[in-house]
């Protein structure tokens, strides 16, 4: 059958010579061009019908075959995923790495100096072989049919290559390295010298349509596509838009074409930060089909061939459907494609054939080898032309063309003839879109050019100028080609040729490598390679050894390898057009297909003429056996003596050859900083966020003090000044004011200043003042009194009207008292200096009393020397010494008002001199007596103190006097003079007679310690409590009023309680070990009284870290070589762990917030286990670690932020592999930060939670409506977390691993609520009582149980059906009814109070709002019962959930119901109990209830300092004696005991755990009250806790 092809080739040669078109003569033989080309369909007719051209031609037959795959799966039935996409590459050569498994190998000889030495020279020779360009770039498109293995790995693995000093790239882009990537390989590999590394090819070795169809049915099926979405029918491929049915479709669907950066257009890049946009390509198979556009025009050609045959096929089978044409003509195109390459283009590239096609051998791997990618292959870069023409057809003229790409800003363009190599790279469609006749051209073009010499020569285009990355945008190609065998692994030169039998090189000397190459290169390059490799042959990179064998084509190794690879694919494929048993064609088809050459497809797809336009054989160049047209001939005006593939001599003509003398210059190199663009927005961010966070603390702390101020102008406006007073601000500090009125009282001689709410701040006393002066601005707006011995008085008025009124008012009353008044007009910035302010004096009266205490209760010594230093004070200038006191600070000083009769009498007595003043001598006089005299000292001060009329005696007045003078009004309207009466008659003294000092002592009974205790507490005082605690009162041991307490309770005797009289001792003698002891103890203590919220916190701070620990690890071992990690070194590790952390966290922060399924297991057995009172707490754990983890997650990122700014685009992609980003798109910080739903969900989140964690920490006090506000937007936060992840920038999203479960349990938490908080609860009465508290008696709700202690959330449908508050109920769970005691002290309780009428004022028939409720709620107070010894400490309005608690516990007493606490003690702190009379009412009825003696009520007056201070001694003897008579309190009318100071907790505590220890040992503390009595109360149980015995646990909740 050949040798009738050649018989009949050899006719039609003969023909052509005679200038005469031979007729078809049959089927089996391929027609004659010349007899078809002005009928196209005719070529098929032959080659698919299998008609003679020109005969009538049927219909071929109808057969249903197997189509061959994409992906090159299954196309070897044994091994399905041999010749697969993204398999390993055939490693024929043993592996040479540095670590024989991946490290790339190592040589010294450098490839830039290898390219620069071995392979620059002259271009523009032409082939000796008669090859054309034509076939040149033919077999690029070849190649990247079969082998696609320079994508680089992912992580990036940079293989860069050295720039010397002298090299060009040193002067341009003046870089140190040329950057190159390590290819991709296969993840399973590189572990050990039995599996080293292999690389991929992403493509199929088969020749199987991959460049025309891609390697996936996604792929092709968007090559079918039109930019508008629709399909192209009868199974053919999408044409372009504009240029029409010639050209493929526009990239509209972004297919992952390559996109590298043109480098001609690099300034333009670089001025608008992004490149070409991949849009602009031709949709192709090959995804690197638009490189150049002579690789482009091959595209276009079997674009067109495909088009061509489906509609044949469309025409032949109409019944076929689109998708049956498509895979058919496909088919069919697959096969001609074969034949073509190895029938046709081979041979004459290699100039030898492949042997005999033998049958299909599914034995032989087809896959493409290492040294054919790395080396072999890229024989063809020494044909590569600088250029190719664009040539017009022989009729009119064969004329080349001139072609001008853009021009770069800045170049010097000229018009030249040909399109450059170098200059076109990735603008292809630019010459096509320009004008689509350039098609036609490129091939005429091409096929009338040479190819450059078969030598070690290179162009420039390709070595120095080929197309790089954007920050080097022309590398040198030869150096990659080196660098690459090594990357791969490649071992010598020397070692590849034995292996495929070539005899090996003992050195590298030339004759010896001319010898045994038959090479034709140039002894001085020989030399060259000796110098650069030692001549060491062993050492020789395989793709210069074998380069420089070149002689009319490849070498012996080259040669070898090319011609095995192709063997193996042929061989291998299973698919194969001639493989008789695949049954894709019949033999008649696989013999017509074997006769199918380039032209036929060019002839058959545009309108050239055979051997006029273009040659009959277009790879091989024109000769007399193959002319083109006369115009033409003359055109190709070169000629030269060439070899051809069938050994012929002839003389080939070409047209000139385009070389550096006359083409258009490369543009040089440049370079890219890949931050650039990106420093003004990373600053604005981070300053934006970080400026935002600061505004956001700083503005609520401005409307903090804006609204307090607001709030006191508008009471100060709406404040009502009676006549002669004056209202101003005053300035208090530097930067502090407060609204003041100021009243001028004449007939008290004095100044006196009242705030708004009417409170006395301050009294200037003129009783002895004879000059005042007033600085003053010009219009009087601002003045400042200075009175001598007084604080400078700084006043600021809101007009002049008002200043000059006091102006004058202040004058008068100077004259009229006798007051020199001076005034003195000042500047405004002389008025800020000079000024003693109220915080100032302040300071100077504090260290006036803390040097005076210190020193009066120290050491003898100490004492000694301070009055010494004191008595000098009136001879020395120091201010200190010299200071004085007026009546009203010393008043303040006590905490009591200046007119009480206690502070007259007090200051008369220090005022020794009667001056008006106190010095610190006389001060100091005083407070000895205190600190240092006998108790017949100070029995005889308090005697004189209380001696109003100043006769020596004291009179019955003169103590009731005294009483009421402490005790103001709290009296329960008792008759206290009969007290005082009755307590004279026990002493033996009538009422109508005086008291001497010896009847005084008896009150007392000197015997007792009462006066070693008396003292007077001022508000520098640091002492230390001598006091005695017990648990019905704490009182001296002695006296009167011991024998009043022992009389009224038997069990006094028993229980007082007294501290140790042992002296201190002194430090220096306690034991190291004793110390240490009791260290020890203490931190076991508290361990143990907290280790349900130690243990639980602890398991989960661990489980925390942990969490963090694991992904810390992950990103810092198993990915330390991988991506971001590579990149942002430990800062991946930290953010990501801190994102782990933050998920964690904010995710159980959820489970904190479970309002009811908490206080569900609050009242199971599991609340002994879990610390479910302290969720609170945990919540404010948790969250300050969320934000903990929020600030290491965002300062972290802003550090990455800044390396993967830096980083270049194609590493990126690999990096964030998941993430979608245009292939133009240059990522500056700002894109990453707000172009990404990253980014922006970050930057929104930073936002939220600054607000969210602002308002919570610094506005919920102020703007509880705001706290709330932004605490409740959760929602949203959530939802961005979610959003944050699903952008997949680093890894797959995984928040929902741990948000699910926690969210579904608040989501059904939440149901629960909303199930019940809408239902209407009617409000059955309403009662106002004293100090702005509410009572509601609510309806109770069917089913509605709770305990005693819990609580309430409820919204008024009066006031906002959306805005709930928190009340803990007063009512007992056996009440019909509930209860709850609203104190107004916000704006929505004042609202409540306003709109809930009390009952006595209701109409009849009137209804209040009804309100919704949500609850109960469980919280620490409600485990009472859990304590075999219960403490209760309420604070204020604190007392209520306690109110609940009592009632509970005096029903089960009343009902005689098992109660497991044995002893109940509350601790009652108030102000004033007239505050809470409720309260009293309660506690009366608990008492009445308690038979057993179980509860013990104290309540303690913290109006007074201290019970043995002597402002309160008589009013203490009061109580106590009104105890005696009337088994009730003087105040309250409880048998509580009531004190007269602020509890001593630790005494308090003390005393409990010595007479109740034994009965638990464990002792529940619970409190509710302000922060400060929560404190106070936790640090006693934590130095009671350092003791042995009993533990006291403490439960507290906060208002």
């Amino acid at each position: 059958m050949w040798l009738k092809v050649l018989l009949v080739e050899l006719v039609f040669w003969t023909d052509v010579a005679l200038g005469q078109c031979p007729s078809h003569v049959g089927a089996s033989s391929r027609p004659p061009p010349c007899t078809w080309a002005g009928s196209k369909q005719l070529f098929l007719d032959w080659l698919i019908g299998g008609c003679v051209v020109g005969a009538s031609c049927g219909a071929p037959a109808d057969r249903h075959v197997e189509y061959e795959g994409y992906d090159g799966w299954y196309n070897n039935l044994a091994k399905p995923s041999q010749g697969a996409v993204d398999t390993p590459l055939l490693r024929l050569l043993p592996p040479a790495y540095e670590d024989g498994v991946y490290q790339p190998v190592r040589r010294k000889a450098n490839p830039l100096e290898v390219s620069e030495k071995l392979m620059r020279g002259q271009n523009g020779k032409m082939s000796k072989g008669g090859r054309t360009a034509f076939l040149l770039f033919f077999g690029q498109q070849v190649v990247e049919e079969l082998l696609d293995a320079q994508g680089p790995g992912c992580p990036p693995e940079y293989f860069n290559i050295d720039i010397k000093s002298d090299h060009d790239f040193a002067r341009s882009p003046k870089l140190k390295v040329m950057p190159l990537l390590r290819t991709r390989y296969d993840m399973t590999t590189g572990f050990s010298p039995n599996n080293p590394r292999q690389q991929l090819n992403e493509i199929t070795p088969y020749l199987d349509g991959g460049l025309v169809y891609g390697t996936s049915k996604g792929w092709a099926d968007a090559l079918r596509t039109f930019a508008n979405g629709s399909l192209a029918q009868d199974g053919l491929l999408a044409w372009h838009d504009q240029l029409g049915e010639g050209f493929p479709a526009e990239n509209a669907q972004r297919l992952p074409l390559a996109n590298p950066p043109p480098p001609t257009n690099h300034s333009s890049y670089v001025r608008q930060q992004e490149t070409a946009k991949v849009d602009r390509f031709f949709k192709l198979g090959n995804p690197r089909g638009n490189e150049n556009p002579f690789l482009l025009t091959f595209g276009i050609v079997w674009f067109r061939w495909h088009n061509h045959v489906a509609r044949y096929l469309r025409r032949v089978h109409r019944g076929w459907s689109g998708e049956r044409v498509f895979n058919e003509a496909r088919k069919w195109v697959i096969a001609t494609y074969q034949a073509v390459v190895f029938y046709d283009w081979l041979p004459k590239y290699m100039h030898t054939a492949l042997p005999k096609y033998q049958g299909y051998r599914p034995t032989v791997d087809p896959q493409v080898s290492h040294i054919f990618q790395s080396a072999a292959m890229r024989f063809g870069h020494t044909l590569v032309t600088s250029g190719v023409y664009l040539r017009d057809k022989n009729g009119q003229g064969c004329t080349p063309l001139p072609f001008e790409l853009t021009a770069p800003e800045g170049s010097s363009q000229r018009r030249v003839v040909g399109v450059r190599t170098c200059n076109s790279f990735w603008r292809s469609p630019e010459l096509f879109t320009r004008d689509p006749a350039n098609f036609e051209r490129f091939l005429m073009g091409l096929s009338s050019q040479s190819t450059e010499e078969e030598d070690n020569v290179i162009v420039d285009d390709l070595r120095g100028r080929v197309f790089g990355p954007l920050e080097f945008s022309r590398r040198d190609l030869m150096a990659i080609n080196i660098q690459r065998g090594r990357d791969h692994g490649l071992p010598d030169y020397n070692t590849a040729r034995r292996h495929f039998g070539l005899a090996t090189l003992t050195s590298l000397d030339v004759e010896e490598y001319k010898q045994k190459t038959g090479t034709h290169v140039e002894d001085q390059v020989l030399a060259s390679l000796r110098s650069l490799y030692d001549d060491d042959p062993s050492s020789v990179d395989i793709w210069p050894g074998g380069l420089l064998e070149t002689r009319n084509g490849p070498g012996q190794l080259f040669s070898k390898v090319i011609l095995d690879q192709f063997e193996r694919i042929r061989d291998a494929d299973r698919f194969w057009f001639e493989n008789s048993k695949s049954d894709l064609f019949t033999q008649e088809e696989r013999d017509r297909l074997g006769q199918v050459r380039i032209l036929d497809v060019i002839l058959s797809i545009t309108n050239l003429e055979p051997s006029v336009d273009i040659q009959e054989d277009p790879f091989t160049a024109v000769h007399q056996a193959n002319g083109v047209g006369n115009n033409c001939m003359v055109q190709l005006s070169v000629p030269r003596s060439c070899t051809l593939h069938n050994n012929v001599t002839a003389t080939c003509n070409y047209l000139p050859q385009i070389s550096d003398s006359n083409a258009e210059e490369c543009t040089k190199p440049e370079t890219y900083d890949y931050f650039s663009g990106s420093e003004v927005s990373y600053i604005l961010v981070l300053f934006f966020l970080l400026g935002l966070c600061f505004a956001t603390v700083v503005v609520v702390k401005v409307m903090a003090v804006m609204k307090v101020k607001r709030h006191t102008k508008k009471a100060f406006s709406s404040f009502k000044i009676q006549e002669g007073s004056h209202k101003a601000k005053e300035r208090v500090a530097l930067r502090e004011s407060r609204y003041v009125v100021v009243r001028l009282e004449q007939e008290s001689r004095r100044i006196e200043v009242t705030g708004t709410g009417q409170e006395r701040l301050r009294i200037i006393d003129l009783s002895n003042v004879q000059e005042m002066k007033v600085r003053h601005l010009q219009d009087f707006t601002q003045m400042i009194i200075c009175v001598s011995n007084h604080y400078d008085l700084f006043l600021s008025f809101e007009d002049g009207w008002h200043a000059k009124r006091l102006h004058k008012e202040l004058t008068e009353f100077c004259e009229n008292l006798g007051i020199n008044l001076t005034l003195t007009p000042e500047s405004k910035t002389s008025l800020q200096f000079g000024i003693v302010t109220v915080k100032q004096r302040e300071k100077q009266l504090a260290d006036f009393s803390r040097v005076v205490l210190s020193n009066a209760f120290g050491s003898s010594k100490q004492a000694d020397v301070a009055a010494n230093l004191i008595a000098m004070g009136s001879h020395n200038k120091n201010y200190f010494l010299s200071m004085e006191l007026t009546q009203v600070e010393l008043a303040n000083q006590l905490g009591m008002l200046p007119d009480s009769v206690f502070v007259k009498q007090l200051f008369r007595l220090m005022d020794q001199d009667g001056n008006g003043f106190i010095t610190l001598k006389e001060f100091w006089d005083v407070m000895v007596v205190f600190a240092r005299g006998k108790p017949e000292e100070k029995a005889r001060l308090i005697f004189n103190i209380y001696d109003i009329s100043r006769t020596g005696q004291l009179s019955a007045p003169d103590l009731v006097g005294m009483v009421r003078s402490t005790l103001g009004s709290e009296s329960k309207n008792q008759d206290i003079s009969h007290i005082v009466q009755t307590m004279l008659h026990s002493v033996g003294v009538s009422a109508d007679q005086p008291i001497n000092f010896e009847q005084f002592q008896k009150i007392f009974n000197t015997r007792s310690d009462v006066f070693n205790h008396v003292q007077i507490d001022v508000l520098e005082m640091s002492r230390k409590s001598n006091s005695r605690f017990s648990l019905y009162d704490e009182i001296p041991t002695g006296g009167f009023a011991a024998e009043a307490a022992r009389k009224e309770y038997d069990e006094a005797r028993q229980e007082m309680l007294t501290q140790e009289e042992s002296d201190e001792v002194p430090k220096d003698k306690l034991w190291l070990g004793v110390e240490l002891s009791e260290s020890f103890r203490s931190i076991v203590n508290n361990i143990k009284n907290k280790q349900q919220t130690l243990f639980w916190g602890t398991l989960y701070t661990i489980v925390m870290l942990l969490i963090f620990a694991e992904r810390a690890y992950y990103y810092t071992i198993e990915r330390e070589h991988a991506g971001l990690r590579r990149i942002a070194g430990l800062g991946v590790t930290v953010t990501r762990g801190a994102a782990s952390a933050m998920m964690f966290t904010y995710s159980t922060l959820l489970v904190t917030m479970c309002r009811n399924v908490l206080s569900f297991l609050r009242s199971t057995m599991l609340h002994r286990i879990f610390p479910f009172d302290n969720m609170v707490d945990f919540h404010r754990y948790i969250g300050a670690w969320a934000l903990f983890w929020t600030l290491v997650h965002i300062i972290g990122h802003c550090i990455n932020f800044y390396h993967i700014s830096t980083q270049t685009a194609m590493d990126l992609a690999c990096i964030f592999r998941d993430f979608f980003r245009g292939t133009h798109v240059l990522p500056k910080f700002h894109y990453w930060c707000l172009q990404t739903i990253t980014g922006l969900t970050g930057v929104l989140l930073t936002i939220h939670t600054a607000v969210i964690y602002a308002f919570a920490y610094f506005a919920r006090r102020h703007f509880f409506w705001l706290f709330w506000l932004t605490h409740n937007t959760y929602p949203v936060f959530y939802v961005l977390m979610v959003f944050h992840g699903s952008g997949r920038l680093v890894q797959p999203p995984f928040f929902h691993f741990f948000f699910l479960g926690p969210c579904l349990l608040f989501v059904l938490d939440k149901l629960v609520s909303f199930s019940r908080n809408k239902i209407q609860i009617d409000v059955k009465s309403v009662t106002h009582l004293p100090s702005n508290v509410t009572l509601l008696e609510i309806r109770r709700p069917p089913n509605f149980s709770f305990q005693s202690g819990q609580w309430v959330r409820i919204a008024s449908l009066g006031i906002s059906s959306k805005e709930y508050h928190p009340f803990t109920l007063s009512s007992a769970p056996h009440e019909e009814n509930l209860t709850l005691h609203i104190r107004a002290v916000g704006p929505w309780t004042h609202k409540l109070r306003k709109i809930y009428k009390d009952k006595a004022t209701m109409q009849k028939g009137e209804k209040h709002p009804q309100i919704y409720m949500d609850g109960p709620f469980g919280e620490g107070h409600q485990n009472w019962w859990d304590f075999e010894v219960v403490i209760f400490v309420a604070g204020g309005i604190g007392v209520t959930p306690f109110a609940s608690i009592l009632k509970d516990i005096a029903y089960k007493l009343e009902h005689s119901k098992y109660l497991k606490t044995k002893k109940v003690i509350f601790l009652w702190t108030t102000r004033s109990q007239k505050q809470f009379e409720w309260m009293t009412d309660i506690l009366r009825t608990v008492e009445a209830a308690d038979r057993r003696n179980i509860i013990r009520t104290h309540v303690f007056i913290t109006q007074f300092k201290s019970k043995f201070d002597l402002r309160t001694i008589m009013l203490y003897l009061a109580e106590r004696h009104f105890q005696k008579i009337s088994g009730t309190s003087l105040f309250t009318g409880l048998r509580a005991i009531t004190h007269f100071s602020r509890p001593d907790f630790t005494a308090v505590f003390a005393s409990i755990k010595k007479k109740y220890g034994s009965m638990s040992s464990v002792v529940g503390v619970f409190t509710c009250g302000s922060p400060n009595l929560s404190r106070a109360v936790e640090q006693s149980c934590q130095v009671i806790n350092q003791e042995e015995g009993a533990l006291f646990r403490h439960y507290y909740e906060n208002f």
